[in-house]
């Protein structure tokens, strides 16, 4: 390689690098780069709505998504890590053995087990996390005969195990934009009717009025019963119709001024 080459080399070399710098292009980063990886808790849903696209379940009596809240520790420079860094491997109720890749990726902020940035899925999406202390979620396809889990990562020999349990809840998201006791009071007729309310809070946007029930294609009949329980607890006549925002529960509850 003469001088002018090299220079040439060096100085596409050195571009790339300034590009890449300006246009916040991130680095990569694999799963087995996560320490003390942990699984804090889950949820399931029929559906996941992202900005891009749907994942539903058309039998919820067979199969469901299980949302899992994780956390863990990035002590280098933080990067992208793309959906297909993680697998589940298990085991049916007859023995036989199944394997599922993991569906949609998102970022979070808190230990809350609902709460979640955007969700995005599909082979090859992927999220970004910063380095440090660090909350995210992953989403699998799970039979129902399912009560335990393997998830394997790319680039760790051994996996580590997760228990589900027997149980799958609907999940539900309670959002009000009045006071704290609604709030509480709408919380407890709905968990007392065998749902699982995954995330609550009084964020709502101060514009909306009303409540108003969003349901997931397959959840209807849950969202109708969960209105009638609003209706004798707090007195409101609730809208139920079908989800027209990106989520990942079962149903969304809006209690409006």
């Amino acid at each position: 390689m003469n001088l002018r080459t090299e220079s040439i080399l060096l100085g596409l070399i050195m571009l790339w690098c300034l590009l890449s710098a300006e246009s916040g292009i991130a680095a990569t980063i694999t799963a087995r780069e996560f320490k003390d990886l942990q699984v804090i808790g889950h949820h399931f849903s029929t559906s996941i709505i992202t900005p891009t696209r749907q994942m539903s379940i058309k039998d919820p009596s067979e199969a469901r998504y299980i949302v899992l809240k994780l956390f863990s520790t990035l002590q280098k420079g933080g990067g992208k890590v793309f959906t297909n860094d993680f697998m589940l491997r298990y085991f049916h109720s007859d023995g036989r053995e199944d394997r599922n890749e993991c569906g949609a990726i998102a970022t979070a902020e808190t230990a809350n087990i609902g709460e979640f940035d955007n969700f995005v899925g599909g082979n090859g999406a992927f999220i970004t996390l910063d380095s440090g202390n660090i909350y995210f979620g992953l989403v699998f396809y799970i039979e129902k005969d399912v009560d335990r889990i393997d998830i394997h990562r790319l680039g760790v020999a051994e996996p580590f195990t997760y228990h589900l349990g027997t149980e799958r809840l609907y999940s539900i998201s309670v959002f009000t934009n009045k006071d704290f006791n609604t709030l509480s009071e709408a919380v407890e007729v709905i968990e007392a009717g065998g749902y699982q309310v995954v995330a609550s809070s009084e964020t709502l946007n101060k514009e909306i009025t009303g409540t108003t029930i969003l349901y997931m294609d397959v959840a209807e009949s849950q969202a109708r019963e969960i209105s009638q329980r609003l209706m004798t607890k707090l007195g409101v006549v609730p809208t139920v119709k079908k989800m027209d925002v990106i989520s990942e529960d079962d149903i969304v509850v809006w209690l409006g001024k």
